[in-house]
């Protein structure tokens, strides 16, 4: 084994302690992000059936768990970098895993007394500390990496982090509707599997001891964005993960009202449809080292980006009309063969995100100056959180001016060809 190229033995990094603690701890969180946010929502959707009180009407509670997510990414996103920056990253890991458990005990407490309030709440908390931890696990993978394998260790994570996404929103869903508070005690379990990890994780040098801490978030925040501008790759390449994620949140969130309202499938289906396109990106994650043997190279992030619009076009084109009568299951959608297009054009949409994404963060890790490298992932946490709320909004307009989800996902695909034309002038 020793004598492969290093693009050969990616594989390798899970047998090494510089990479493995890392991606079990970074792993198991957005395990129980997923899994508390998932557990809500249904909760909140099926009150009127368990006798649940809820403070507001459930639409309005649903669209709410998305914005407490997203929310600390916008205010603490310069303080969460400007940390990453000033301490040793691996004991910060340990005391953003050590509160996780703190967290999740207090949302076992939460589930067993079907407290929406203090979940909500506590989804809120779940955000803020994900805000804090998120610039910590990208800047130090080049500590801890070799150049040569910072798209496999990438790669490793992005796709890692949709399937632990997957994962939860399948576990938080099942697991709420079970006796015996077992969604709580997975949550607190996940989360000391998650700290016993972290204890693994090698130490990595101070980026910069001397960073002060601005607690003004507009000028913390200014002064983090001005970081990131320096260099126009960097920019560039923040802007276009964002874009990516746009693009991601959109499918994901419209996913369950394209099976119902679309396909004519009940939640078997939009189950399916969320494990096509995590398998997809994590496919194309995974891939995406092999295909440039290493190199750190965006020059394959326009031609994903057109893979993204075509097959997001042929997605819709094949997507048939519904059929009165009763939902498809599973079992009845995919035993259409036209059903088995849109999987498959699905999935090649996930796999071209997949192989888009991975390269944009090893050139962002590899531009950046040690020094501001936290600091720099944090803007791109901050841009992809406003792109994001701003994609939410204008997609909620269009919906209540009487555009379908069809309509959004040509929308989208179009917009994308813009993308793939801009990034073939300034990434080919």
């Amino acid at each position: 084994m020793e004598g492969l190229p290093l693009h050969n033995r990616k594989f390798s990094l899970f047998l090494k302690r510089r990479f493995l603690p890392l991606f079990l701890a970074t792993f198991l969180g957005g395990f129980n992000d997923n899994l508390l946010r998932s557990g809500l929502v249904i909760m909140i959707a099926y009150s009127s059936h368990t006798g649940i009180a809820l403070p507001a009407k459930p639409e309005i509670l649903v669209t709410l768990c998305s914005a407490l997510l997203m929310i600390p990414f916008i205010l603490f996103s310069s303080i969460a970098g400007s940390l990453a920056d000033k301490y040793e990253k691996s004991r910060l890991v340990k005391f953003a895993k050590a509160a996780e458990i703190f967290i999740m005990i207090a949302v076992f407490y939460g589930f067993s007394q079907h407290n929406i309030i203090l979940l909500m709440g506590l989804l809120f908390v779940s955000g803020t500390h994900t805000t804090f931890y998120s610039p910590i696990k990208f800047s130090i993978l080049p500590d801890h990496l070799h150049k040569q394998e910072l798209l496999a260790g990438n790669g490793f994570l992005a796709g890692g982090s949709y399937m632990a996404i997957l994962f939860g929103l399948i576990a938080g869903g099942w697991l709420v509707e079970s006796p015996g508070n077992i969604i709580g005690f997975v949550a607190v379990g996940v989360a000391v599997v998650g700290f016993i990890a972290s204890l693994f994780i090698l130490p990595s040098h101070t980026a910069h001891p001397h960073t002060k801490i601005k607690l003004n978030l507009w000028s913390g925040t200014k002064e983090m964005v001005s970081y990131a501008c320096v260099d126009k790759t960097v920019m560039l390449s923040i802007l276009a993960l964002s874009w990516f994620l746009v693009v991601a949140s959109l499918y994901m969130s419209q996913f369950a009202n394209y099976a119902e309202a679309v396909v004519h499938a009940n939640n078997e289906v939009y189950i399916l449809f969320l494990i096509v396109f995590s398998l997809g990106t994590a496919l194309g994650s995974l891939l995406c080292d092999t295909i440039l043997k290493g190199e750190i190279s965006p020059r394959l992030t326009s031609f994903a980006a057109l893979g993204l619009s075509l097959f997001t076009f042929l997605m819709v084109a094949t997507t048939p009309e519904a059929t009165p009568g009763p939902l498809l299951d599973a079992s009845a959608f995919i035993a259409v063969p036209q059903h088995w297009l849109v999987l498959g054009s699905m999935l090649m949409v996930a796999f071209c995100g997949g192989i888009y994404i991975v390269p944009l963060y090893a050139v962002l890790q590899s531009h950046t100056p040690t020094e501001f490298r936290s600091r720099i992932m944090a803007a791109s946490n901050l841009s992809d959180s406003l792109l994001m709320t701003v994609s939410a909004v204008i997609s909620a307009i269009l919906l209540s001016f009487g555009f379908g989800i069809l309509d959004l996902f040509r929308i989208i695909a179009v917009l994308n060809l813009g993308v793939f034309w801009y990034a073939r002038k300034v990434f080919s």
